[in-house]
């Protein structure tokens, strides 16, 4: 045994017990970094493991860091490892007297960066083993040209034959980490689609039998009238000018009530017009022959925010924002409604207010139109709050969709909530 040996000894003894009682791999190995520094000087040293069945690959660093820590958190191919051919057992260890220009360490899309980077001339690269295979890499280097030799190499494999099990072990435990959460977010993602699919389908469902219930009680009753006058008229056997001219315009009429519909179901203007001329022309159809009359009022600061959603989230909006008008004419019994659309850094609000006699919040969840608005807005991830304009009464519905959105609630809106009241909103 040589002089060396008994220093050799006790140096690895001493990364064993370095090792110990760590749960980290990073942890443990910059850990051992002093003890290995003393059998082999070095500038830096990392250790390279083979994950996902030698898929991918993870680093380790101690000392200063290079843009291979990233590795750690996110592992990529072991194809791009500066240092594949040992990882592939294709040459049992490197020894690069200036790898800056070793071509072993550089090709066509080599994770080479730090190499350069951190003016990594000498290095030794020896295979961590374990499980009867390579399960990584320890990898010395120091700025310096041609400072390492053969000898250096194999006490760099006795090192990394004595790091390697615990190493190797602590990746695993980690890999296992990374599958157990992916798969948990996973699980969660799936369970929020479904929820917000089984949202979305029963929203649908109150959709058609509200348009069922529009179509019976308005549409077809109308038709059932003229049908009965046509047929009195074919009684008679004669037909006054009057009375075609009655039974027009209560064709037309019925034409009219049917476009609402069709229109209602597919919105064309917003189509064709966009955001705000939509809700034009939907706030002025909804009060047309209202009695009392119902002024209306609209204003757009946004700079045309919505136009730039994507289709379906400005569609939904529309939709929230056609339910509020909509609850507004019928149940508010309000003498004017005001829209403000406005947009700052990306986010578009909508603010629809009345002077009406005001929501319910304790029964207000159970009603179609509001929890149609609700569900709408969760879809989209979107803050919706309905509420009083004051203590006199008033409804304002507010909603925010955007860049904000889906984390802290923005400017004080708060999800799809209602505030304390005394009177019903409903569509």
């Amino acid at each position: 045994m040589t002089s060396a040996a008994p220093v050799l000894v006790d140096k690895l003894l001493a990364i064993s017990r370095a090792l110990a009682g760590h749960v980290d791999p990073g942890a443990a190995f910059r850990a051992t970094a002093a003890e290995i520094e003393a059998l082999i000087p070095h500038a830096h040293m990392d250790v390279a493991v083979l994950l996902d069945e030698g898929r991918s690959h993870a680093c380790y660093e101690a000392g200063f860091h290079t843009s291979w820590s990233k590795l750690s958190d996110h592992p990529l191919p072991a194809d791009c490892s500066p240092v594949r051919s040992v990882f592939r057992g294709e040459v049992p260890y490197l020894l690069a007297a200036d790898a800056l220009s070793d071509p072993r360490f550089h090709f066509e899309g080599a994770l080479d960066e730090p190499i350069f980077a951190a003016q990594l001339r000498s290095r030794i690269i020896v295979p961590m083993r374990a499980r009867g295979g390579v399960v990584g890499t320890l990898n010395i280097s120091r700025h310096e040209s041609d400072c390492y030799h053969e000898s250096d190499v194999v006490i760099a494999q006795q090192c990394a034959d004595f790091i390697a099990p615990y190493i190797f072990a602590l990746s695993q435990a980690e890999e296992a980490r990374r599958a157990m959460l992916a798969e948990s977010g996973a699980r969660s993602r799936e369970e929020l689609l479904r929820v917000g699919a089984s949202k979305l389908t029963e929203g649908m469902e109150r959709e058609r039998r509200r348009m069922a219930m529009d179509l019976h009680d308005q549409t077809l009753a109308d038709l059932s009238r003229i049908a009965r006058k046509v047929s009195s008229l074919r009684h008679d056997g004669v037909a006054g000018g009057e009375q075609l001219s009655d039974l027009e315009r209560e064709v037309a009429s019925c034409l009219t009530e049917l476009r609402h519909i069709v229109d209602d179901m597919r919105p064309s203007v917003l189509e064709l017009f966009g955001f705000r001329d939509a809700i034009e022309a939907h706030l002025n159809r909804s009060v047309n022959g209202a009695r009392p009359p119902i002024a209306v009022h609209i204003a757009d600061h946004s700079g045309a925010i919505a136009d730039r959603l994507p289709e379906t989230t400005r569609t939904t909006l529309y939709r929230i924002v056609q339910e509020a008008i909509n609850n507004a004419v019928r149940h508010a019994a309000a003498g004017r409604i005001d829209v403000r659309v406005g947009g700052a850094e990306g986010a578009l609000r909508v603010v629809v207010t009345d002077d009406g006699r005001g929501c319910t919040a304790v029964d207000s969840a159970s009603l179609g139109g509001i929890g149609h608005m609700r569900t709408r807005a969760a879809l989209i991830g979107a803050h919706l709050r309905i509420g009083r304009v004051d203590r006199r009464g008033g409804t304002r519905v507010a909603i925010e969709v955007g860049p904000a959105t889906g984390a802290d609630a923005p400017s004080g809106l708060e999800p799809a909530s209602t505030t304390s009241g005394d009177d019903r909103c409903a569509s």
